[in-house]
């Protein structure tokens, strides 16, 4: 039998290694904790150009975006962390009151630290996609979001869908562990290129 190399097995075999080698490289870059910010931007960055149509080199521009990039989105992910976690201990000290009060204002913190969330997650974009300060990055983020709710709830539900799956499915547990993040990434990376699209 012929080796072809442009043939479709050798593509999709080539593309799912890249991925979940891409996958199993962002685990690796958020160990540290203080560096997701620099693994998200960089993940979200050669998955918008894959999905954008500039096909690139998934593992090698994932280092340059990571070298580019670390300064900015390090500071984005340290000012919006602070806040998440204070929201996440918050929830945790009203939920233990075990009131109806307690209740709605644990289900509003946590709905603010999802804001928060899916603001990260566009400001990651941002910062992979556009050259902007700090300040304005956090900004037009936070103005997207509001924006663009129902798209914007997309991009927290896909992550959370799949981790979901990885928790009911134990059977799917591995291949979503091998390839979660950055299959994540890639279906998110869509619904950002729609939403920058309007804004260009």
């Amino acid at each position: 039998m012929k080796f072809n190399a442009d043939g479709s097995f050798y593509k999709i075999t080539t593309i799912t290694t890249q991925f979940i080698a891409l996958n199993l490289l962002y685990l690796i870059c958020c160990l540290p904790i203080i560096t997701i910010g620099a693994a998200t931007t960089a993940l979200l960055d050669v998955t918008l150009h894959y999905a954008d149509g500039e096909k690139g080199y998934l593992i090698k521009d994932y280092f340059l975006s990571l070298k580019r990039n670390w300064r900015q989105s390090t500071v984005v992910f340290l000012i919006l962390l602070v806040p998440f976690l204070l929201l996440g201990f918050s929830s945790f000290f009203w939920f233990a009151f075990e009131t109806i009060i307690g209740t709605v204002a644990g289900l509003a913190t946590i709905a603010i630290a999802g804001l928060l969330l899916i603001t990260f997650i566009m400001a990651s974009a941002l910062v992979a996609r556009y050259e902007n300060t700090t300040k304005q990055t956090l900004q037009n983020a936070l103005l997207l979001v509001i924006a663009h709710p129902l798209k914007a709830i997309c991009l927290l539900l896909i992550p959370l869908t799949i981790g979901c799956l990885a928790i009911l499915m134990p059977s799917l547990k591995i291949i979503l562990i091998a390839v979660g993040f950055s299959l994540s990434a890639y279906s998110s990376a869509f619904l950002l290129l729609s939403i920058f699209a309007n804004h260009k």
